[in-house]
């Protein structure tokens, strides 16, 4: 009997369509090697699971909540509803996290396997979590010494009570400024301005998807280029610099995804100097090492003036990146595979730490009602 593996995607986001997509491809291309249980995060943050969730158009249409059976976790299983009751349907040997954006790749879904005891092949909590968060990306490489390009962070509410001065410190930056959400993904939300009205439209924009923005210098001539990277045992395997295309002034919801996708739109392997191709995937080994990371992950990068930026992590890139370690889809299964055993192994080495369950200071205080210290 093949081991059980959940296949989470959708989530409580914006890009809850995308991770459809991205989960489904993982669910579909595990079957076979595992017995594998789809489960969809709808944006209300129900979860549901069925068969028919291994096809993207099962999604089109109605309202999830009366098309799809609701599925919990309890107890470290996976739990199905039947009426009033619930049914076990597998205790996962793993889970792999396919969900885009806030409310999963945020750690929210890494949140929910540690609680469940799940062993989960993708980023744990801690990592999701710094990288999920633009302005804190940036602190960790600076912490680690790689540049980055100059930003301002503004809050939703400050911004209203001192819009003007928080404007003078974003134009210090020099237009154009590029704004985004802060915890945002997929380009949603993200404006260039080139003057204060500009600005001001941009950060309002920004504040329409999250509490909180930030403003990036604009770097003149820039190129974006994309490296991927996962783990199997002690070694970090990265993957040759991509970089994609577009005629637009960054990467747009709709280069990636009504165009063709990234891997159809660009160079791979990135036309690059080989002294800025070694950075690039140096860079990439650091970050992930240091944040400790697991799974599959794409670092995203600025060329600007000879000088290499870190701009973002996807620690859930789209369609898993696969294309950055294979050269077709068919041959995916193989690295999933190791990412999921990954998972497990990482799971048993936590699993054997010592964990206190009982001090005796409940017992202690039996009968003499609790003590102020």
């Amino acid at each position: 009997m093949p081991e059980s593996v959940v296949v989470l995607f959708g989530g409580k986001s914006c890009e809850n369509e995308v991770s459809v997509i991205t989960g489904t491809m993982a669910a579909n291309i595990l079957r076979g090697r595992y017995e594998v249980f789809p489960v969809y995060i709808a944006q209300s943050g129900a979860m549901f699971t069925g068969e028919e969730l291994f096809s993207p158009a099962a999604f089109r249409g109605a309202d999830p909540a009366k098309k799809f059976r609701p599925a919990v976790f309890a107890d470290g299983a996976l739990c199905a509803l039947h009426g009033r009751r619930l049914r076990t349907l597998c205790r996962p040997a793993c889970a792999l996290n396919c969900c885009h954006g806030m409310g999963g790749e945020d750690g929210a879904v890494s949140g929910l396997l540690d609680l469940n005891g799940i062993p989960n092949a993708s980023p744990d909590l801690a990592g999701s979590a710094l990288f999920m968060d633009k302005a804190l990306t940036k602190l960790f490489a600076k912490a680690l010494g790689i540049r980055t390009a100059p930003y301002f962070r503004l809050g939703e509410a400050e911004y209203k009570k001192r819009g003007a001065f928080a404007l003078k410190c974003a134009e210090r930056l020099g237009y154009p400024v590029i704004v985004k959400p802060n915890r945002l993904g997929s380009s949603i939300g993200v404006t260039v301005a080139h003057t204060r009205a500009e600005l001001a439209l941009a950060l309002e924009c920004a504040f329409a998807y999250d509490t909180a923005a930030i403003a990036e210098q604009y770097l003149p001539d820039r190129r974006e280029i994309n490296c991927a990277a996962y783990r199997v045992g002690g070694e970090i395997v990265v993957s040759p610099c991509e970089e994609p295309k577009t005629r637009n002034a960054f990467l747009t919801f709709k280069d990636k995804y009504f165009d063709g996708g990234k891997e159809e739109h660009g160079d791979f392997p990135a036309d690059l100097p080989q002294e800025i191709s070694e950075k690039v995937r140096a860079y990439t080994k650091l970050l992930y090492r240091r944040a400790a990371l697991r799974g599959i992950v794409r670092a995203d990068f600025l060329l600007s003036g000879g000088e290499v930026y870190f701009n973002e992590m996807n620690t859930v890139p789209g369609s898993l990146g696969w294309y950055f370690f294979c050269e077709r889809l068919r041959d995916f299964p193989q690295v999933l595979a190791a990412v999921l055993e990954q998972g497990i192994q990482d799971a048993q080495r936590r699993n054997s730490k010592r964990l206190l369950k009982n001090s005796g200071i409940l017992t202690a205080l039996e009968g003499t009602g609790a003590k102020r210290r």
